[in-house]
């Protein structure tokens, strides 16, 4: 998840830097500011947790600056990110993460002029995310009213159709059947495995939050997968993922209660792919890169096309086995009903 959005004392506005962007069409896109929704429950998550919300932050860093290299260094050695990159994120910035949002367009300002209708696509997705951990860990409300609150966010979400990922499971093909596909892995095996434990990260704290029946126990889970999460990174890399973690697999109990949102997350961590492949590959030309970024995020917020069953999703996700993605989440109790 990165570049959360700046908060000036309760507020949030979504900002993205969008003068002087590559392309006519990005020349002329117009800010549209985003807030959160209000609500009581918001900031929820951050003041339970504020030690795994600084990872969030220290996580914006990370994907600001792999778009940022990937883009201003397109023959970048391996090293680059595998060495010199990943060493500095996991030794130190994951270590003491910051206690404030970043701002993506002064970490990768080049990134956000290239393809700024993207930068917004994650940045609204993101924002999505935060609330709902703020309706789950907000302890004054209970399960229907958190199911209420859910679908409301997911209106919310829902209502900016230029922003706003498809909740209808995409085919595999997207990510992984295109000219471009795997190339960053292939490229970065460690830096892309230390992105995705940042999606494990993400996916699991749902099942901490949605498992617990009390404040106690929602501490003890949310605890118990950041320990496994360490695990990961302290273990790297062969105890990153080898395969994109998906949500079916790693968050059952959170795709069982709300599957068009986990959906969409799946469809947002399967773009942020994408980007990665484009900007990795070093056989396409430089100016054709941001067409083929926009076309790819134009396919991940439609519902018509590469669309697979909500059986064939599941099947798909349990297929490529849990363990290769991080493992399930290591929580205990049952569903707050």
């Amino acid at each position: 998840m990165h570049g959360w959005l700046r908060r000036s004392g309760r507020s949030a506005l979504l900002v993205v830097v969008l003068g002087a962007a590559s392309g006519s069409a990005a020349a002329q896109l117009q800010p549209n500011p985003q807030t959160y929704l209000a609500a009581s429950y918001n900031w929820a998550f951050r003041d339970r947790f504020p030690n795994v919300d600084a990872l969030f932050n220290a996580f914006d860093y990370g994907h600001a600056i792999l778009y940022e290299t990937l883009w201003g260094q397109p023959n970048a050695p391996v090293s680059v990110l595998d060495t010199t990159r990943f060493q500095f994120i996991t030794r130190k910035l994951l270590r003491n993460p910051p206690n404030v949002p970043l701002d993506e367009s002064a970490i990768g300002p080049n990134w956000v002029k290239l393809a700024p209708e993207v930068a917004q696509m994650f940045e609204w997705a993101h924002l999505f995310h935060r609330q709902v951990y703020d309706v789950w860990s907000d302890d004054r409300l209970d399960p229907a009213q958190k199911d209420a609150q859910v679908a409301r966010l997911m209106r919310y979400y829902n209502s900016r159709d230029d922003l706003a990922f498809s909740s209808k499971p995409k085919s595999m093909n997207l990510m992984e059947g295109q000219a471009y596909s795997l190339t960053f892995r292939k490229r970065f095996p460690k830096f892309n495995g230390l992105i995705w434990s940042y999606h494990w990260l993400q996916m699991t704290l749902y099942e901490a939050l949605l498992a617990s029946s009390s404040q106690a126990q929602r501490k003890e889970n949310v605890s118990a997968v950041v320990a496994r999460f360490w695990s990961l990174i302290d273990s790297a890399p062969a105890s990153l993922p080898s395969v994109m973690p998906q949500s079916a697999a790693i968050a059952p109990r959170f795709t069982a209660r709300y599957p068009e949102a986990a959906i969409i997350f799946d469809n947002l961590h399967s773009l942020h792919d994408v980007v990665s492949d484009i900007l990795a590959d070093t056989t396409i030309r430089r100016g054709a890169k941001r067409r083929m970024i926009l076309e790819a995020a134009a396919r991940y917020r439609d519902s018509t096309s590469s669309i697979t069953s909500l059986e064939e999703w599941k099947s798909m996700a349990e297929s490529m086995g849990a363990a290769n993605m991080g493992g399930v989440a290591p929580v205990t109790g049952g569903n707050e009903r």
